[in-house]
This record gives C-alpha cells, structure tokens and sequence, in this order.
C-alpha cells in the first residue's frame, strides 16, 4: 500500500478510493490551508496539516502516491514560475494547481508551459472547485473560460487539447441552447455516456452525437470533460442551464 511520510508523519492511501490524492497547499496563509481542509472534507482528498513554503522546504512525495500542490497565486506573486519548475523536479508525478482571485491571460501561457495542469478562480463554489481539481487529478487541463477563449480567441500557445479540426470557436455569452440540447447538456455533466443518453431521450447514438457537438460549439469548449465543467457552473437552482 503506498505511503508518504511529511515531517514524520505518513499518509497511508485508501487502495478501494480511487479518487485519494494528498493536497498540499504552498501558501503563506493559514487560513487558506484551513478552507482547503474545510472545504476538502469528506472527499477523496487529504490535505496536509501544515502549508508548504515552497522555497525553503518541500516535502517528500512518493512517487506512486497521488499528490497535488494548490499554489496560492496571491502567495508568491513573483517567483510562481521558478516554483512551479521546483515543484515539478521534486515531485515529477504530481499535479499542480494554480488558485487566484484572477488571472492575467497574458501571463497564463508562460506559466502554462512551465508545468501547471489547472488554474482555479477563488471565487468557485465547493462543488465546482471540487470537480475541478478532480479533473485535474484525471489528467484533464482545467482553466476559466476566459482564459481559455479570451476575447480575441483561444491562446495562440494552448494546443494540447485543441479538435482535430482547428482551434474551437469563440465563446458566445450566453449561448442559446434548445430544450434539447439543455437536456444533453445535463447528462454530460452527470458524465452520461451517448448510449445511455440516446435511451434515455429515445434518440439514435447519432442524433446524439450531432446535438453534442453543437453544444461544444455554442459553450465554447472542446471536449465532454469541459463541457461537463461549464454546465456544472452554469447551472441554476431549478436544474436548468443558464
């Protein structure tokens, strides 16, 4: 069973909890680290009881245990890069998480490159930071859509998760989704496969294929995962997409 030991004490993983990871949160904030294990408790996440200054000390990560660092942007405000390229050299297998109260597009492909795998706003509601950092345990790339499609289109750098048939569309506000395609949408972020959306709705696998590629399109996204994200935050309280 793997196992990681920080400053003497050892995190032992639950091997039928697939979704386990140790978050580690490189901040200067205590309250920060306090909210992490708040908001954190009763998920697959473990959040160390003590922040990590990422410069001065880092602490030993297994390599077959799953591990994520939360960076407090608004903590190191210069020198995040040097540290993501720090984090990634101690601890290669980990994930790495950017949170700030913004983020400046222009920046953002420069950190991007240095090794970051999501950015996450504080503005989030539980729910959603808690999906977004388990996409990112998943090997997805998780950013806000304003980063993701800035005004003037997607970042010209940003082509790892791009279709096969060129960058996506711009982001529309508001985009008008049908009765049907709002229908869709709901069973994507429930991460319904086509086959059991086409039974559902009484529709052919084709059909159903159509109408989600048309989704993708009107919210400005490229695949099922961040479609199943943006529906997740633009939901309403009644259940209807926004």
């Amino acid at each position: 069973m793997p196992s990681d030991n920080v400053n003497g004490t050892e995190f032992v993983s639950d091997s039928g909890d697939p979704s386990f990871a140790i978050v580690f949160p490189v901040c200067r904030n205590h309250v920060l680290r306090l909210g992490l294990e708040s908001i954190l408790s009763d998920t697959g996440f473990a959040v160390w009881h003590e922040i990590v200054d990422g410069f001065s000390r880092l602490p030993a990560v297994h390599h077959d245990l799953p591990a994520l660092f939360i960076i407090d942007a608004d903590s190191f405000t210069s020198g995040a890069i040097d540290l993501v390229r720090r984090l990634k050299a101690h601890a290669p297998t980990a994930r790495i998480v950017l949170l700030a109260d913004a983020f400046d597009p222009h920046t953002v492909p420069t950190v991007w490159d240095a090794g970051v795998h999501g950015f996450c706003l504080s503005s989030y509601g539980r729910d959603v930071f808690i999906k977004s950092i388990e996409l990112v345990m998943l090997g997805e790339a998780v950013l806000p859509a304003a980063i993701v499609l800035p005004r003037g289109g997607m970042n010209a750098h940003d082509t790892r998760h791009e279709p096969a048939n060129g960058p996506h569309h711009k982001k529309v506000d508001g985009p008008a989704l049908s009765s049907r395609e709002a229908e869709i949408l709901a069973f994507l972020r429930d991460g319904a496969p086509n086959k059991v959306i086409a039974r559902k709705l009484s529709l052919s696998e084709a059909t159903v294929k159509v109408h989600v590629k048309t989704i993708l399109k009107k919210v400005g996204v490229c695949n099922r995962t961040q479609a199943a994200l943006w529906a997740t935050r633009h939901t309403a309280t009644d259940g209807r997409s926004l």
